[in-house]
């Protein structure tokens, strides 16, 4: 295959299918690379998470939204049972996306499946801001789940792909540092803005997203997967910025060996379940995954002002709620170089167990509170500072670990369908979830909801702690071979 790039010329050539050997005429390639002056893995993958930054304000929007819907105050009023599906359609709509982003991710790439679900996202913070009963909020939701959930997964691929290994667990983390962000932006402009005005400013994150990720690089793997390897090294070096010529084609060169596979005889889905290294990988990042969505957190996050409102606090909920975001945030930033230096086995232990525990210490105020008729307005403090901690643990410790072992441990010709499955089950599990909560708040009390959570925190995320390989400080090919 001939690929010019400036006044060079790159060879690339498969010897009788055994290795591949990337020749280049170093001076010359080395003239294009100093045109480009700085790296672009940092603006691409931020850029990148505006997407799970609108995907934190679309989550957590139920929190301010559903107290201003169930009020007098909204054009129209809904009831406790239309509050509970306003909350879970959203994941019925990541249903839907997470299966329909795998028809584009190798079709039209990573960079512009992520614009193209754009769409879906405007258009359903339009449908809010116009909404004028409960049905287009219900739409509306639907379409936020397709777009959110599509892009927010392609992102993580995409992430995991132009990302050096040195540093590629904190940029996925800065995806989760978004999405915390977004979540604070939300209950902060419905706790200070009107709710009209809060979904138009929100409206405009999906709308800087089109606009800035436009020019940012597409994925060199996509490039190279599809034959178009002088895209591929072009990329690369933007992604990468000044650097030596041998590692630029070492990466190419790497690349091209871990896509040999792609010449299938048998179909991902097929390889994901009949090979055993697939199969292992299949089954930590479902662990992961599960052992973050069972912790209960995204329920909470979507029921944050009325938990809180349970805690007997003397200040107002969503006050406590924003300062509950200004926290969580802050410790997404400090526990951001954490993966990257402790590792992703340790952590996950490590804070499986403070969310379970922590989640089982709130569930026993609960109960002393609502089955023993306890007063705990005296020590609100300390069941506020339970609940933020396990807040921070399952979000800014389970979540983005679970996300760190989605973009690494799959080979990348099962990568893309193994995502779609995983996250397909998590949007189940999430959907009835939420669809759920009030309904089991009234059966067995909301402090048995947290045990149950408390309990399979610990369970799941301790059984996938013995079986996982630490995949720290290595690259995808070197994870391949764990595997």
């Amino acid at each position: 295959m001939h690929i010019n790039i400036a006044k060079g010329e790159i060879f690339f050539r498969n010897m009788r299918n055994e290795s591949l050997i990337l020749e280049t005429k170093n001076s010359d390639l080395q003239n294009y690379s100093t045109k480009t002056k700085c790296s672009l893995q940092y603006p691409a993958a931020i850029t990148a998470c505006l997407i799970r930054l609108g995907f934190g304000t679309a989550n957590y929007w139920t929190s301010p939204a559903v107290p201003h819907l169930i009020s007098s105050n909204s054009s129209f009023t809904i009831t406790p049972d239309e509050a509970s599906w306003i909350v879970s359609l959203i994941s019925f709509g990541s249903i839907i996306g997470f299966i329909l982003y795998p028809i584009f991710i190798n079709q039209i790439g990573r960079k512009y499946t992520m614009l193209l679900f754009t769409i879906p996202q405007v258009f359903s913070w339009l449908t809010i801001y116009y909404a004028s009963n409960i049905y287009h909020l219900y739409v509306a939701r639907i379409l936020s789940g397709i777009g959110y959930a599509a892009g927010y997964i392609v992102e993580i691929i995409y992430i995991g792909e132009i990302a050096e290994k040195n540093i590629r667990g904190i940029l996925i983390v800065i995806g989760k540092i978004a999405y915390i962000l977004g979540s604070l932006i939300v209950v902060i402009l419905g706790a200070f803005v009107s709710y009209d005005n809060m979904n138009l400013i929100l409206l405009l994150i999906s709308l800087l997203f089109f606009l800035t990720f436009t020019f940012m690089p597409e994925s060199p793997y996509f490039c190279v997967n599809i034959n178009r390897d002088d895209d591929a090294v072009k990329n690369l070096i933007k992604l990468r910025g000044r650097r030596d010529i041998k590692k630029i084609q070492l990466e190419i060169k790497n690349m091209k060996q871990g896509l040999r596979n792609n010449i299938l005889k048998r179909n991902s889905m097929i390889k994901l379940f009949t090979i055993e290294s697939n199969r292992k990988a299949l089954l930590i990042a479902t662990l992961g995954t599960l052992g973050f969505i069972l912790s209960g957190y995204t329920v909470i996050a979507a029921y944050t002002q009325t938990i809180v409102s349970y805690i007997d606090c003397p200040l107002k909920s969503e006050e406590i709620t924003v300062l509950i975001m200004m926290v969580v945030l802050i410790s997404c930033i400090i526990f951001a170089p954490l993966t990257d230096l402790i590792g992703r086995r340790i952590l996950i232990l490590l804070f499986s167990i403070i969310t379970g525990f922590s989640s089982i210490t709130i569930g026993g105020f609960f109960f002393y509170k609502y089955h023993q008729n306890g007063n705990i307005s005296s020590i609100y403090w300390i069941t506020l500072i339970i609940f933020l901690i396990y807040i921070i643990a399952s979000s800014a410790g389970l979540f983005p670990l679970s996300h760190i072992l989605l973009a690494e441990i799959f080979s990348i010709e099962v990568k893309s369908t193994a995502i779609a499955l995983i996250n397909i089950l998590w949007a189940v599990v999430e959907f009835f979830l939420k669809l759920s909560f009030e309904r089991l708040i009234e059966i067995i009390g909301i402090y048995s909801v947290f045990w149950i959570y408390g309990i399979l925190t610990i369970i799941v995320n301790f059984s996938n702690f013995i079986i996982m390989p630490e995949t720290k400080g290595k690259t995808l090919e070197e994870i391949q071979e764990l595997f």
